[in-house]
């Protein structure tokens, strides 16, 4: 269902020839509330690439008179059970003050999400959640007027390698090696799955969902086996810790990205997180890139923040996760 419009505006679904279009409006609000252009038709491709996404019906374009594509949006229902639906959207920055396409894309997204409700728990709390850059104003202004309220905030961490990385210290009973496709598959599944149980979000999903989703990121070009590190018991071979890293961060090039870092909860305050982050930088460094980024959530529970700080990364971006209630109930992910 579409929201009002003015006329000579048209609206569609996507289809994957739109990649490269949609990136460039990504690009183009980014550039300017941040000025940066980090996506990719790739990386679209990426995001649109899940079982459970269905660009038909899924997805909305905007385009102007002149065919320009102006206002972009989605929807994605990937948890089981359907309880948080994640939208993304964008407007070019020309028609940031064009209430009805800001109204048009966030009508559209929660009229869309709300299909989860018959197959949510009848008691469950439903909710639509979606982001917005700290430099991004407006965008946090179109949420809270249609009805999101701000929920966290995540911090964006960076460091420059100015001199050789700090080496890993020594862990008693612990090992650090690199990730072996088709071996380790299952064991860092049921690693990730329990290091991150208590995360903010997290629903845990059947296993073979799980799997799925952790296979399909490995037959992506950017995956690299060295640059995803284990640490392991020494005793048993137990994946106790890991580390999940790329060559290239999204937007830059010329840093390396942790993607994820997790210790099972009993293996905790050993050492083996800050181990792995310093081994991960050693071999980033040595792939010459000019320094490392992170995410972090600013209430971690774990002290990731201090962490990240003690071994010389700083704040570099501020995003905001928003959420809009579409039916309450109980809250089934964790907080």
């Amino acid at each position: 269902m579409i929201h009002t419009s003015p006329e000579g505006f048209a609206f569609r679904s996507a289809v994957l020839d739109d990649a490269e279009r949609v990136a460039e409006l990504w690009n183009d609000r980014s550039e300017a509330t941040r000025g940066e252009r980090p996506s990719t038709p790739e990386r679209v491709r990426r995001n649109w690439d899940h079982p459970k996404f269905d660009l038909t019906t899924d997805s909305l374009l905007v385009f102007a008179a002149n065919g320009t594509l102006i206002g972009y949006t989605h929807v994605r229902d990937v948890k089981d059970p359907p309880v948080d639906v994640f939208a993304g959207y964008s407007v070019h920055p020309d028609h940031d003050e064009c209430a009805w396409l800001w109204d048009a894309l966030f009508f559209w997204m929660a009229g869309e999400a709300r299909r989860v409700l018959p197959r949510a728990p009848a008691d469950a709390r439903i909710a639509l959640v979606a982001g917005a850059s700290d430099e991004d104003v407006i965008a946090q202004r179109e949420l809270e007027r249609h009805g999101f309220d701000h929920s966290r905030t995540f911090h964006r961490m960076a460091i420059g390698f100015e001199g050789p990385a700090e080496p890993a210290a020594a862990l008693h009973g612990v090992a650090i090696r690199t990730f072996a496709p088709g071996t380790d598959d299952e064991a860092l599944v049921a690693a990730h799955r329990e290091a991150f149980a208590d995360h903010y979000g997290h629903l845990e999903q059947p296993f073979e969902a799980d799997l799925a989703d952790w296979r399909r990121l490995m037959a992506e070009n950017d995956f690299d086996p060295q640059l995803w590190l284990l640490a392991c018991d020494a005793g048993d071979g137990e994946i106790v810790g890991f580390c999940v890293g790329y060559a290239e961060a999204p937007g830059d090039p010329s840093r390396g990205l942790i993607d994820e870092l997790g210790v099972r909860p009993a293996w905790r305050r050993r050492g083996i997180a800050r181990a792995l982050l310093l081994s991960a930088f050693g071999t980033l460094q040595r792939k010459s890139v000019a320094g490392v980024v992170l995410t972090v959530d600013s209430e971690n529970r774990t002290g990731a923040t201090g962490l990240y700080k003690s071994v010389g990364m700083h704040p570099v971006r501020v995003q905001h996760t928003y959420v809009k209630e579409l039916r309450p109930g109980v809250n089934l992910v964790a907080g």
